[in-house]
């Protein structure tokens, strides 16, 4: 009898594990973010990322910025083409983003 809750134990543990993990893989991959110049996404209000996010840098500065706005941090499409943004956040690792701009 003893033996029953020990195995169920250890199998919540391993599955909040591999749920935790699956979570990490996803946040691996960039963000995709479809914009027309001009526009600007607000990283903070999508949930991405945790706010107040700290030194955001674009890839292709022709492409999309770092900008301030209302609620913290944006980035604000420039010119047509795909570039790579990122921004450390308040907590936990950067969050990249793939933005779009057609």
């Amino acid at each position: 009898m003893r033996g029953r809750p020990v195995v169920a134990c250890i199998a919540l543990v391993i599955g909040g594990i591999l749920a935790v993990v699956g979570t990490a893989r996803a946040q691996d991959e960039p963000f995709p973010i479809d914009l027309r110049p001009g526009e600007t996404f607000d990283a903070c209000a999508s949930g991405q990322i945790v706010c107040p996010a700290r030194a955001p840098i674009c890839d292709d500065p022709n492409v999309a910025v770092p900008v301030d706005v209302t609620g913290g941090l944006g980035f604000k499409a420039v010119g047509p083409g795909v570039t790579l943004c990122s921004a450390a956040s308040a907590v936990g690792p950067r969050r990249i983003f793939r933005i779009t701009v057609r």
